[in-house]
């Protein structure tokens, strides 16, 4: 079960006052609910990641994989930005609070709807799809579904201890199909898998994470296949979880810091070793470098990025990048202001290849949502 790590507190977390909510955001909420149901039934999620200290700093990688190709968008997240939640509350009120940190995130229905992604405090996580998870039922606490969640964890917190004390206030979401679990890891070296087992968190941190390793099963059953020789013949919706969960854990066994010099290469190499042929995506974080190496099956060629490279102030422009973008190498230069054309064909492209029913109108309402995002007063 969840311990008590840390005292933490997000900065500005309000609500507004009891009372009717606006109908605008009534339509949101539902709009987004409609969509995470979507996403969650239709075509699976199915992916990788793992965490690894290296010669030359923390290693954080993932693939993500789906059933349908599809784009996505790049996002430089920015600090000091006033930001309201999708949902109501259990009480009717809606959730404010103001970002902490800056970050690049990686979004599958553009900018609002994160992945995984690095912060500037050099936290790193990925989510990933799970069938046997179980949220908690309403209560106190700030409804978030799983990109909010995500983000949210970016924006917010600044190690993996943060991470965790967000169930003090936050509580993951669910409108059916299938939930997520996620990996994270922080520049002081720790890491953790977050679960929800039976409505309640469980973290599996320090040496409760053995092989610091993530697909799309549960971590226990994961571990258990690792250390027994594979899967049983009876255990059922598996796919190649314990498979791609197994690769992983291997080249992190096989790394060897003075024959495997450059780290970035062995870990792209060890996300091929967990690939199948719906893998659209492979991200690679250095933590310490706050340095990123991404490639996509559409374009082929390795791009990177350093946090660096970007301004996180509220009054800077926010940013984003086709993540199938052609360019290689160094790509920071190619980051476009944020403009509502190129998020909505990206939102589209996603709903329409997972057959959601969103209306022009709904459609509008969830990029007036993120377009709203203004620096905090």
């Amino acid at each position: 079960m969840m311990k008590k790590i840390c005292n933490y507190t997000p900065i500005m977390l309000m609500a507004d006052s009891k009372g009717k909510t606006p109908m605008q955001i009534i339509a949101t909420v539902c709009v987004a609910a409609l969509l995470l149901t979507g996403f969650q039934t239709n075509p699976a999620n199915a992916c990788t990641a793992f965490t690894h200290k290296a010669a030359d700093g923390i290693v954080f990688a993932g693939n993500m994989d789906l059933l349908v190709p599809t784009g996505g968008l790049v996002a430089v997240n920015r600090r000091g930005i006033a930001k309201r939640n999708f949902r109501s509350n259990k009480d009717g009120t809606i959730a404010n609070w103001t970002t902490r940190y800056g970050s690049v995130s990686f979004n599958i229905a553009g900018k609002g709807f994160a992945w995984g992604g690095l912060n500037e405090a050099g936290l790193a996580i990925q989510t990933l799809e799970v069938r046997t998870e179980e949220y908690p039922k309403p209560d106190h606490r700030i409804p978030l579904d799983n990109g909010s969640w995500i983000q949210y964890a970016l924006d917010m917190a600044g190690s993996v201890a943060d991470v965790i004390a967000m169930e003090k206030t936050i509580r993951p979401v669910k409108d059916g199909g299938y939930g997520f679990h996620a990996i994270v890891a922080d520049a002081n070296g720790a890491s953790a898998v977050i679960e929800y087992i039976d409505g309640k968190m469980v973290v599996y941190t320090g040496k409760a994470l053995p092989v610091r390793a993530l697909s799309n099963i549960s971590y226990e059953r994961a571990l258990w296949s690792y250390r027994n020789g594979g899967p049983r013949w009876w255990w059922s919706g598996m796919g190649d979880s314990p498979e791609r969960f197994a690769a992983v854990a291997r080249r992190v066994e096989q790394y060897e810091p003075g024959l495997h010099k450059n780290s970035t290469r062995y870990t792209l190499g060890s996300l091929v070793h967990a690939a199948n042929q719906y893998t659209l995506w492979s991200v690679v974080y250095n933590i310490d470098k706050r340095k990123i190496w991404f490639r996509t099956v559409r374009s082929g060629n390795t791009k990177h990025m350093k946090l660096s490279d970007f301004d996180f102030s509220c009054d800077a422009p926010s940013l984003i990048l086709d993540v199938d973008t052609t360019e290689p190498g160094h790509i920071a230069d190619k980051f476009q202001p944020y403009d509502r054309q190129t998020n909505q064909p990206v939102f589209t492209e996603a709903i329409t290849n997972y057959g959601i029913p969103v209306s022009t109108k709904d459609s509008a309402m969830v990029m007036d949502h993120i377009d709203s995002y203004q620096c905090a007063p």
